[in-house]
């Protein structure tokens, strides 16, 4: 039962960060006969940089599960290895 609390709270935790991690940085387009950027052009470019990157044509993306579910693993080990000798104290 303590396993799977703690891989709720894993999976909790890492959709806040991506949820807070910014994706790309998007370049502010300037239009051609003005010198300086809007501030709806200055918006626009934040909001394009807080959505997910667009896939390229042909690139391969490695199966990462079995990755995560081995570092899942490692966490939770070390967790209840910490709990183990918290539990001793």
């Amino acid at each position: 039962m303590e396993r799977a609390k703690l891989r709720a709270e894993i999976a909790r935790l890492k959709e806040d960060f991506r949820a807070i991690k910014p994706h790309t940085r998007k370049r502010v387009r300037i239009p051609a006969n003005d010198k300086f950027a809007t501030i709806k052009d200055i918006a626009e470019a934040e909001e394009a940089s807080k959505k997910p990157p667009k896939r390229r044509r042909g690139a391969r993306t490695k199966d990462l599960a079995p990755v995560v579910e081995k570092a899942q693993e490692m966490i939770i080990h070390g967790l209840d290895r910490i709990h183990q000798i918290e539990e001793m104290d």
